[in-house]
């Protein structure tokens, strides 16, 4: 059986080492270590990395997500 994406549209925000997104904020911790921040998102602990994404569902869920990933499934809404 083939299965498509449901057309969906989210709030995201992608990291580039500096830009938290309010949405986010309460959540995140620096990771001294690299150049990523820890998230406490709802899948878990997850790092975002420069180049993923920080993202906001219609549902409230606070994700992580890797860049190339994202960039494959989703296009800026104009």
């Amino acid at each position: 059986m083939r299965y498509k994406t449901r057309a969906i549209e989210l709030e995201a925000v992608k990291f580039d080492g500096s830009n938290i997104p309010e949405f986010a904020a309460d959540r995140v911790a620096l990771n001294k270590a690299t150049a990523a921040v820890v998230v406490e998102t709802d899948e878990g602990e997850r790092q975002c990395s420069l180049g993923d994404y920080f993202v906001l569902t219609d549902a409230g869920q606070v994700l992580v997500r890797g860049g190339a990933i994202f960039e494959t499934i989703f296009e800026p809404v104009s």
